[in-house]
């Protein structure tokens, strides 16, 4: 699949909100909690336009320190600036609630099908495009981490040329070999927690997920923090879809996970660290 450096993109939904987020369906131990975006919203106005001259102004396209942790996240949440329809959009992005018909949320089936090339419903448009509207320079080289589950690692192996792919059997030395300086892109929205869910609820179901991503994003990355949602503090950040994306080290953290679908924990951990933008 390409050589070295070729661009690559990742398809398919691996749980979360498509994948890339902290939507929580079929049931949960996280305990449902107000959406800030309704309780605390950050400044609103009539329009994206407005919205977008005043984050240009606000969060800068470059940043002199290096890769660094983003601290003071409520008071990054209020500076930001939203049309009324990107408040909206915001709301259905991180609401859990299940979409007529389905057993997920509406966020989860709009990345899947971001992600395979189907056409959103109305109501996932909109919010696509508010979200859209809503992004705006990170503002800071940020550490970023994001939690997935083994398949996400194996279909871009596989994707790469490594038939039969399973990472779990394969050594620290020939992941690197396979993945580093690999670039790709996803097609969806990405979510990502700017403090590794320090804040997170006692048994939340991301951090014990198989492959763990560390993202060095550059402060001209396009994000916006959506703030808290029912799955608690999160610490999230969301980046836009197709953001350019390279691989730069993989290797186990020698902690054990959870395979999918299950509550056996008997999978082998791994970092991939990603720079991005």
């Amino acid at each position: 699949m390409g050589g070295r450096g070729s661009v690559s993109r990742i398809t398919g939904s691996s749980g979360g909100r498509g994948g890339g987020g902290f939507g929580v369906s079929g049931g949960s131990n996280v305990s449902p909690a107000p959406i800030q975006m309704q309780t605390s919203p950050p400044q609103i106005v009539p329009t994206a336009q407005q919205a977008q001259n005043a984050n240009a102004g606000t969060f800068s396209a470059t940043d002199t320190q290096g890769f660094h942790d983003l601290y003071n996240g409520r008071q990054y949440f209020q500076q930001q600036n939203l049309s009324i329809d990107s408040q909206v959009a915001v709301i259905n992005y991180l609401s859990d609630q299940p979409e007529p018909g389905s057993r997920y949320s509406m966020a989860q089936n709009m990345n899947t099908a971001m992600a395979n090339g189907q056409r959103l419903t109305a109501n996932q448009q909109f919010t696509h495009d508010n979200m859209m509207a809503a992004m705006h320079n990170l503002g800071y080289n940020l550490n970023l981490t994001r939690y997935d589950h083994a398949p996400t690692l194996n279909n871009l192996l596989a994707q790469y040329g490594v038939r039969g792919a399973n990472y779990e059997h394969m050594t620290a030395a020939q992941l690197k070999s396979a993945l580093v300086g690999r670039t790709y892109s996803e097609n969806k929205f990405l979510s990502t927690s700017y403090n590794d869910f320090r804040n997170a609820p006692p048994g939340n179901p991301f951090t014990d997920r198989a492959v763990k991503f560390v993202y060095r994003a550059k402060a001209s990355v396009q994000a916006m923090m959506p703030g808290n949602g029912p799955g608690g503090r999160l610490g999230e950040i969301v980046l836009a879809p197709n953001t350019p994306m390279k691989i730069v080290d993989v290797d186990f953290t020698g902690q054990s996970a959870r395979h999918k679908g299950t509550q056996s924990h008997t999978a082998k951990q791994v970092v991939v660290t990603v720079e991005v933008g």
